[in-house]
């Protein structure tokens, strides 16, 4: 997957939920028996090794996942007070946590890979809250656990070297991910809950349009500034996006021109002004990035069947890159999209 961004998406009722039952992850070292002499804070072991954060933590930095994932458990995040990458994620106005973004004032540090650290530390937060895909191999990770007890949810099996992530990331098994958080905040009812209804639409779709998927050729794809990029659909397994892996799991096939193209390492297919028509198929989901027009600018683009019959619908980010929440968002889209498609016989 090619990501042209630097990302690698309590109140007191949040507080009590911590409270109950922290058994995730962290960084920092370890901190003795110092947690049970002090009630207001306790150790847990994380990601990479024992942590010391507080039982009601009151500020909390995170990433967009993390508000994600916070999100679909039912959590409420007014102590959110940072969001790293939060301008950029907001910026489009319409963006799938935009209410958390209208609703909150956060700081924004900059994305975690190269965060303003000092703006971190202004936030005064007592948490910092990452999935391990997110923050592993970061050079700041260290420097930011110096800021703020850092609750790192674990989100892979493995840690392979060679893999982009380290394992699988949190926008990609969003089911393991939302375990993952459920059990670091004593939710796993409600993350099972969540996973249950959210299969049940999965199951509903496929119900649905079934036949109609099975009939089709389906692309999703990005156009930004500087690029236009296919989301293989062949990779969905490997390191696909949250969109092309529910596609792949509803059983939607890419367009047999695109089949004979082997993707990149991130999983994409880099478009040159000359083989824009690999997009070409029944239906596209195209994400659209910064106001790009790179994608209508080409030539080719009037002449693809797909733009001919209407067939191009307009996703947002979270298609790339998101969770639980976001699973939900996509399912919404692509049902639209089939109702559409159903509609004109």
């Amino acid at each position: 997957m090619l990501i042209r961004h630097p990302f690698r998406a309590l109140a007191p009722a949040v507080a009590a939920v911590l409270a109950l039952g922290l058994a995730a992850c962290g960084d920092g070292g370890s901190t003795g028996d110092s947690a049970a002499a002090d009630p207001a804070t306790r150790e847990v072991e994380g990601a990479y090794g024992p942590v010391e954060i507080p039982v009601e933590p009151q500020r909390i930095v995170a990433d967009l996942v993390s508000v994600d994932y916070l999100t679909a458990l039912g959590v409420d995040t007014s102590s959110v007070v940072g969001v790293f990458g939060a301008e950029w994620y907001a910026a489009s106005g319409d963006h799938y946590l935009q209410e958390f973004f209208d609703e909150h004032d956060v700081v924004d540090p900059g994305f975690q890979f190269e965060a303003d650290v000092e703006k971190v530390a202004a936030a005064e937060p007592d948490l910092i809250l990452v999935p391990f895909d997110q923050i592993d191999r970061s050079e700041q990770r260290e420097e930011l656990a110096k800021v703020a007890p850092m609750l790192v949810v674990p989100t892979s099996e493995g840690r392979d070297p060679e893999s982009r992530f380290g394992g699988t990331a949190s926008f990609q098994d969003w089911r393991g991910t939302l375990r993952a958080y459920g059990a670091l905040l004593d939710r796993e009812d409600e993350a099972e809950e969540f996973i249950a209804e959210t299969d049940g639409q999965l199951a509903a779709l496929e119900e649905e349009h079934g036949e109609l998927i099975s009939e089709i050729t389906a692309t999703e794809a990005k156009s930004m500034p500087d690029l236009v990029a296919i989301n293989a659909l062949s990779t969905a397994r490997t390191s696909g996006t949250l969109g092309t892996i529910l596609m792949s799991e509803l059983g939607f096939r890419s367009p047999p021109a695109q089949e004979r193209v082997e993707p990149d390492d991130y999983g994409t297919i880099e478009l040159s002004p000359e083989n824009l028509s690999l997009l070409d198929g029944d239906v596209l989901f195209l994400e659209v990035r910064e106001g790009s027009t790179r994608h209508e600018d080409n030539p080719l683009w009037d002449r693809l069947s797909v733009v001919q019959e209407d067939a191009v619908f307009t996703v947002g980010n979270h298609w790339e890159f998101g969770g639980a929440v976001a699973a939900r968002e996509v399912i919404s889209d692509l049902d639209s999209a089939l109702d559409d498609l159903a509609a004109r016989g």
